[in-house]
């Protein structure tokens, strides 16, 4: 199995939607810092299952969270 390149899915996608892989990411980081920020405390308990070493959550973050949720769930 190819091992996945989170750059290059980012400029895959990036190209996709007549972008640049940094302003994707830029993008995706800013809808996540909106998410995290919100102050309802059900969406804040969701957040506090997300494990993530830094300030907040980071898109690799995110996806490994959403993938071993994924693996659990079926």
């Amino acid at each position: 199995m190819e091992e996945l390149n989170m750059q290059e899915i980012l400029e895959e996608v990036a190209e996709r939607q007549g972008t640049t892989a940094e302003e994707l990411q830029r993008s995706i980081q800013e809808a996540i810092d909106t998410g995290f920020d919100n102050p309802d405390p059900e969406v804040q308990a969701a957040w506090g299952r997300v494990p993530f070493s830094g300030e907040r959550p980071t898109l690799e973050d995110l996806i490994a969270y959403c993938l071993a949720r994924m693996i659990v769930d079926e």
